[in-house]
């Protein structure tokens, strides 16, 4: 009872950073987010219909939405939003042949389960309500995530306030950050993973266990994390399996949830291996990844693809730095391996978008751009990168 009586104390706690720069929320947090989400909604009133129209997708500049007719929530919904909202909506159904034919059953339950909300009661709710639960239940992640990472830096990391002040203005700049204000699951992500590895920093390996479930539960580099969060576990035990304590029991809640998760998907479709089978259709699980892994990048223009192979090796590059060069290899691991997994198939696609929730990079690319003059010119790339993305967004072109 009394660690309930304690959980609001507890949770001040986490967002309480001694020595701070005073307003340092609303300068380094909430101003540039309300600066930058407004950019975006005047680059998707000014570029929807007026920039040059995806003609694979011309379906939908005649229907005039893509999945509700209030522009405002509808430009920060495109492709695995509607297959977040089918599982919302009508629950987990199998395709007739898993591997061939896309179903929802290649996606994580978390975010479509807390968006579902009211919906749990059987109440018949239009797309545009689950819409905005869930660009709310983004923002306030986000906007939750930062707070917690500004602390993890400045506090538990040690690192410079300017560092710490740097890492966020990068974040908000980076070319796919609209995905944190977007129906889709990069904000919990981010959350979940600044919030574990603030767990684990704490020695609160109960919280570090209950994250760990939920991240698996909310994208497949779930994964990474809980081997990261592991790797931290053991370093802070310099190794010596002695010293091993029944606090490392807490790291099974995430292969429990996992495996019930896989359980619910089997009653559903009486597949073991649903999910599995289910992303082999996505492309993913493919022989023409090995054989022909870059088959992407083959266009003789500049394109997405290309920016997100420079992005890659970039943020690759950086995960080997840190497992290299930081004392806690923990976040090179949980780096390197949440870089690696997307493209482990070698399917160079969404590239820029797995790489926003790296945050250990983007700590590193804060600690070393001290040069003022650099630290700009990076934000002024990653920004009109940004534009130019959330404009192709918004007129149904691919971009992560």
């Amino acid at each position: 009872m009394s660690t309930v009586q304690n959980l609001p104390a507890r949770v001040k706690q986490l967002f309480d950073i001694p020595n701070a720069s005073p307003r340092w929320f609303w300068n380094l947090i909430l101003l540039p987010f309300l600066v930058t989400r407004a950019v975006w909604v005047l680059v998707g009133y000014f570029a929807y219909g007026n920039y040059v129209t995806n003609p694979n997708y011309t379906k939908y500049f005649e229907r005039g939405f893509f999945l509700t007719k209030y522009f405002l929530l509808d430009m920060f919904a495109r492709w695995d939003s509607a297959w977040y909202m089918s599982i919302i909506q009508g629950g987990y159904q199998p395709s007739a042949d898993l591997t061939q034919s896309y179903s929802n059953m290649a996606f994580f339950p978390l975010y479509p389960y807390l968006v579902k909300s009211l919906g749990w009661l059987g109440l018949d709710l239009p797309n545009a309500y689950y819409i905005l639960v869930g660009l709310i239940l983004s923002n306030i992640l986000f906007l939750a995530a930062m707070a917690l990472l500004y602390r993890l830096i400045f506090v538990d990391l040690n690192f410079s306030e300017p560092t710490a002040r740097r890492t966020l203005g990068l974040l908000f700049v980076f070319p796919s950050a609209f995905f944190f204000s977007s129906f889709y699951t990069e904000s919990l992500f981010l959350f979940l993973a600044v919030l574990g590895f603030t767990f684990a920093m704490r020695g609160n390996w109960l919280g570090v266990g209950i994250v760990a479930a939920l991240g698996v539960l909310t994208r497949s580099q779930g994964a990474a994390l809980v081997v990261g969060l592991a790797w931290l576990y053991m370093e802070q035990r310099k190794w010596n399996w002695r010293e091993i304590r029944p606090s490392v029991g807490w790291f099974a809640l995430a292969p429990l949830a996992l495996l019930a998760h896989f359980y619910s998907l089997y009653l559903k479709s009486g597949r073991v291996f649903a999910m599995f089978e289910a992303m082999s259709a996505w492309g993913r699980i493919s022989a023409d990844n090995v054989n022909d892994p870059f088959r992407n990048l083959y266009a003789p223009h500049l394109d997405v693809f290309k920016i997100d192979l420079v992005i890659f090796l970039v943020f690759l590059l950086c995960s080997l730095y840190l497992l290299w060069k930081w004392p806690t290899k923990a976040y090179g691991v949980a780096a390197l391996l949440l870089c690696f997994l997307p493209v482990y198939t070698g399917l160079l696609v969404s590239v820029s978008r797995y790489m926003l929730i790296i945050f250990p990079v983007f700590i590193l690319l804060g600690e070393k751009l001290e040069n003022r003059n650099a630290y700009d010119a990076l934000r002024a790339v990653f920004f009109a990168l940004q534009v130019i993305y959330f404009a192709g967004w918004v007129n149904f072109y691919w971009i992560a």
